[in-house]
């Protein structure tokens, strides 16, 4: 997986990953956020020049959202024949929303790892994200949060 906030992955390590590993997963936060000299946030355009691009076709999955889909041509970028699935969203009474887009790839990948189909482990990626943003900072899982998972998989028609 190649997770960051802005910057912190380069050309170079993403191009190794991808000779190394068998499937990549990127945030693409990680590729198209920098930071100004005062710290600000700025979005930036997955160009050819940007060192990523000849990259894309050899990402497996990765993770936009809607915001960040501005910056690219996702026709371009996306592999998946059908495109896009709808999962709906868990309630959660949002807390805070830092962690939540990380906490549902986490979810995702550890759902692929396991054997569930792309559909599943979406299903299984939103919960994750549900309950990190229903908290402040990390998200703590403890024996109240495993019973609430399986409570929810049980109502939910895997497959």
């Amino acid at each position: 997986m190649a997770v960051g906030v802005g910057g912190e992955i380069l050309p170079e390590t993403l191009e190794k990953m991808v000779d190394n590993c068998g499937a990549i997963f990127v945030d693409i936060q990680a590729l198209i956020r920098v930071f100004d000299t005062n710290d600000r946030v700025k979005l930036v355009g997955l160009i050819k020049e940007s060192g990523f691009y000849h990259l894309l076709p050899c990402v497996k999955f990765l993770k936009v959202s809607s915001e960040e889909a501005l910056f690219m041509d996702m026709e371009k970028v996306r592999q998946w024949k059908d495109g896009k699935i709808k999962i709906e969203p868990f309630g959660a009474n949002q807390m805070d929303p830092t962690g939540g887009g990380d906490s549902f790839l986490g979810g995702f990948v550890g759902a692929l790892v396991h054997g569930l189909g792309v559909h599943d482990a979406a299903f299984v990626g939103n919960f994750f994200g549900s309950l990190s943003v229903a908290q402040i900072g990390l998200p703590k899982f403890d024996l109240r949060f495993y019973c609430s998972f399986t409570d929810v998989l049980g109502t939910y028609n895997m497959g």
